[in-house]
């Protein structure tokens, strides 16, 4: 078996060509996102959660309009760095780029997907599969650095986009999501999570 460096490595995330990154770096306002899994109109802070923007100028209008945004588009930030950390039983996120460099991913207890510093415990559990084979994801047998995957937390509850109508999409993961696919573009391989490449 190879060993755990072997396996880590470090990439991007995308939706449709739309790179994942933390919603509060690409956005100016408050972010209220409506919980997954709580009952309509159940609003929660937003601002650390991952997700992705792909609006037009017309979608964000309208949804200011009709109050389903509460925030408006900034410059777009580059795509967010992400350290895939092997261990015996998964994979844990920890973000190497951006205001939250060195931070990691967790679940939160409304199901948002969020960074936030790492204190007593480690960051989310996380299984990776390929999208492709149905299989679990293994980085020895990606020749390119592109690969479609799907996401499960250690309870194997799917991550799904949660859809930000009508600009974009957050990360949500409980037990009801619906699986959702993201695209892994590989930056890294063999990655030490001591010394940052």
């Amino acid at each position: 078996m190879a060993d755990h460096v072997a396996l880590s490595f470090t990439a991007t995330l995308q939706v449709a060509e739309a790179p994942i990154n933390v919603l509060g770096n690409m956005t100016r306002g408050p972010v209220a996102l409506a919980s997954p899994k709580q009952a309509p109109g159940h609003f929660v802070e937003g601002a650390t959660t991952l997700g992705m923007l792909n609006g037009t100028d017309a979608n964000w209008h309208h949804g200011r309009e009709i109050g389903l945004i509460t925030f408006e588009q900034a410059a777009q930030p580059a795509a967010l760095l992400l350290y895939f950390r092997h261990g015996e039983t998964g994979y844990r996120l920890y973000l190497r780029s951006g205001p939250h460099a060195g931070q990691g991913v967790f679940i939160t207890g409304d199901g948002l997907v969020n960074v936030q510093p790492i204190k007593a415990e480690d960051p989310s559990l996380w299984a990776l599969i390929d999208a492709q084979t149905g299989e679990a994801f293994d980085l020895t047998q990606l020749e390119e650095g592109r690969r479609e995957i799907q996401l499960a937390s250690a309870d194997g509850h799917p991550l799904e986009v949660h859809n930000l109508y009508p600009v974009g999409g957050f990360l949500a993961c409980y037990a009801a999501a619906h699986q959702g696919t993201l695209s892994l573009i590989i930056q890294a391989r063999g990655v030490d999570w001591l010394k940052p490449a």
